[in-house]
């Protein structure tokens, strides 16, 4: 057997008993759970060490112990926050306990009739921010990628079906494209996140600093539907509690040239993600790795590619 197989049943195997813990406990005792599980992936796992590098990068003169405190919460909050994300699909009506604020900027977007992005992060519980906003009555679709492991894949999708979530693949490519413009001309949500490492794609912006492959997905769709452009983020403020703050829509920056246009507003949207989590640095997922992905020459020699 290969190291890929092993770790394939690995990870089903931990799926299905965490699928058997939930349907256990109630909401506190998976809490303490998760934080008992938490504890034990902190000094086990390599993403400890992945945390670490990232909050050296982000917080340079920030005291080890701090960083060390950030890594630890982010690693309880993300266990809990699993935990937490199939209780309020088994129970819609603690959705409440979940406020929002500057829902009428959304509103007024989709006034508009041209559909809305809303740009968001993984922060926070981020799937109880979808669960939020089709419980709000609006039409909401998420673009994910699809997972390596094909049966915890097919079994997520299913609880977003259950939820009212409509998923958009990112691959394939051309069938991604279609149903985005398609939801957009519909005037529905599309929640598209932009804060992870993009490899060899998008385009080069600083974030908190240093150079990182971003997405530009927001960007391209805005350009070509005319949607409206609405950041919005989740952050817990304690066990149970969460806040869904809601920003007015964003104008795109235009310019002559699509690729500087491209540019210019993939450093305005990653500047907005950035100044979210400095104000909550223990909810974003610092065990990504972000800056992982390096700019070659020919890169670094391209027009309108690279924040200079």
């Amino acid at each position: 057997m290969d190291n890929k197989f092993l770790r394939r049943k690995s990870s089903e195997l931990a799926f299905n008993l965490f699928l058997f813990l939930n349907g256990l406990f109630s909401l506190k005792v998976s809490y303490a759970v998760g934080a008992f599980i938490a504890r034990i992936a902190y000094w086990l796992t390599p993403h400890r060490k992945f945390a670490r590098e990232g909050l050296t990068i982000a917080f340079p003169g920030m005291a080890q112990k701090e960083k060390e405190k950030i890594a630890g919460d982010v690693f309880r909050y993300m266990a809990q926050w699993s935990f937490e994300s199939v209780y309020f699909l088994q129970h819609p009506d603690e959705i409440a306990r979940i406020t929002i604020e500057g829902k009428e900027y959304l509103d007024a977007a989709l006034c508009r009739n041209k559909g809305v992005l809303i740009l968001t992060a993984h922060l926070g519980n981020f799937p109880l921010l979808l669960l939020k906003l089709v419980k709000e009555g609006y039409t909401v679709n998420v673009m994910a990628r699809p997972m390596r492991d094909e049966k915890t894949g097919d079994y997520i999708q299913s609880l977003r079906d259950r939820a009212g979530i409509k998923t958009i693949l990112s691959f394939p490519r051309q069938e991604c494209v279609k149903n985005t413009i398609k939801a957009l001309r519909d005037n529905e949500i599309v929640v598209m996140l932009m804060d992870q490492n993009f490899g060899t794609g998008g385009v080069w912006v600083k974030f908190f600093g240093e150079l990182a492959a971003t997405p530009i997905g927001p960007i391209v769709f805005a350009l070509r539907t005319q949607a409206a452009v609405v950041p919005a983020y989740i952050s817990s403020q304690k066990p149970g509690q969460h806040c869904l703050k809601i920003f007015p829509a964003e104008n795109l920056i235009l310019k002559e040239d699509n690729n500087e246009t491209i540019l210019l507003n993939a450093i305005k949207f990653t500047r907005i993600i950035e100044g979210w989590i400095r104000d909550v640095p223990s909810q974003w997922s610092w065990i990504h790795r972000r800056w992982k992905s390096r700019p070659n020459d020919a890169m670094m020699n391209a027009k309108f590619r690279v924040e200079k």
